[in-house]
């Protein structure tokens, strides 16, 4: 019985100091950087801004194609990495000239 006692502390301290280990290193994550930073960017995704007064959005990257919507200037969209014809994929039909928008500092396009 002397015996078990001894067992069960060193258990219930190498559990404790697991957890100071953990909290320790989550906390030097956080301010390194880390992903639960709340000053970080949520994304770096692809987004972008209309340089244009008016920006056609069409359906096919061909500037003949159906126009399905319109920009104004210095509106902004997510956007895709995708570039065809000059155009700007923005989603599934839905197209920009690329000539008139401009990626966002920071983001990857």
């Amino acid at each position: 019985m002397i015996v078990l006692a001894p067992k069960r502390t060193l258990i219930v301290v190498a559990v404790l100091v697991g957890v100071v280990i953990l909290y320790v290193l989550g906390s030097e994550k956080q301010q390194n950087g880390g992903a639960n930073n709340a000053n970080a960017p949520a994304t770096t995704a692809c987004r972008v801004a209309v340089t244009a007064d008016v920006l056609n959005v069409r359906a096919l990257p061909d500037g003949k194609s159906p126009i399905v919507g319109k920009f104004r200037l210095k509106a902004e969209a997510d956007a895709e990495k995708t570039v065809q014809n000059g155009f700007r994929k923005l989603s599934e039909g839905r197209w920009v000239s690329n000539e008139y928008v401009q990626p966002l500092p920071g983001r990857d396009c």
